[in-house]
């Protein structure tokens, strides 16, 4: 479905478009206010799950939750689709993203309507360490307070991060990573040095660059780091967590695409 064919589709009837509570319709957040980040808000429900754990809407919209990834298996992805299911049928708002991705889904933003308080879904399932955040699928990332109720989650080890599977790994321990190659991680560590290409960024966490930790960065990304006041002098000798797919180059790396998937340990998280 393209985007002129999903804003035709929204106009066809979806939904009457309901009157939204102020702290729905304002920004919660400078990010809110980011091109991308105010997509309408529409009336739905969820009908069902798809068995990759997708939100199957009542409009036909076939959507996933803007700003997380859920639980890859085991307990807590049971837990997180069960709270998910424990949604449906009730009057939501949806505010989807212009168009569908390589799978057909929308990246959206829902959030209960007929429930006070109102529940936002992503919010819920964070707060609970029920998923995790993920801002590496979502361009703008129009949701930053997501870290901070990540942030409170892990630290009373609630839901998955009571699992040692899903804590943040450190640099240095290598047979760690490279169990995990393929997998959504958090990383953490010192930068060490950074090398600035043309096209690329490289942070790199050890001494050996062929063999230690290493996050790329493409030249899009660095810049918008580096207008934010976060380039190289910024966060050379600095620690800081990584989130993404851990790849196998070199020892073990992250392709960083969108900087909020990029946190301070020292000195908070990156400017906006």
């Amino acid at each position: 479905m393209t985007g002129s064919t999903l804003k035709a589709f929204w106009g066809a009837g979806l939904g009457i478009v309901l009157t939204i509570p102020a702290g729905w319709a304002q920004p919660l957040s400078p990010a809110r206010r980011l091109p991308g980040c105010l997509a309408e808000a529409r009336s739905d429900r969820l009908q069902t799950l798809s068995p990759e754990g997708d939100l199957v809407l009542a409009s036909g919209l076939l959507a996933r939750l803007a700003g997380i990834r859920l639980p890859d298996e085991g307990p807590h992805r049971v837990a997180a689709l069960a709270r998910l299911r424990a949604w449906a049928d009730q009057p939501i708002l949806v505010q989807a993203a212009a168009g569908p991705d390589r799978w057909s889904r929308v990246s959206a933003r829902v959030r209960s309507s007929g429930q006070t308080p109102p529940a936002e879904w992503s919010h819920a399932l964070v707060e609970a360490g029920l998923a995790m955040v993920d801002a590496g699928l979502d361009d703008p990332f129009c949701q930053p307070e997501l870290l901070a109720f990540e942030a409170t989650a892990r630290e009373r080890r609630l839901g998955l991060w009571a699992d040692d599977r899903y804590k943040p790994v450190d640099v240095n321990e290598s047979e760690r990573l490279r169990d995990r190659i393929g997998s959504f991680v958090l990383v953490e560590g010192r930068v060490r040095s950074i090398g600035e290409r043309a096209q690329r960024t490289y942070l790199n966490f050890g001494g050996h660059w062929a063999e230690d930790f290493t996050i790329i960065i493409p030249r899009k990304t660095w810049k918008q780091m580096s207008d934010r006041g976060m380039g190289a002098e910024a966060l050379k000798n600095r620690r800081i967590r990584a989130r993404g797919i851990l790849q196998p180059w070199q020892g073990a790396a992250l392709s960083i695409v969108i900087p909020d998937m990029i946190e301070r340990l020292e000195g908070g998280r990156l400017p906006r």
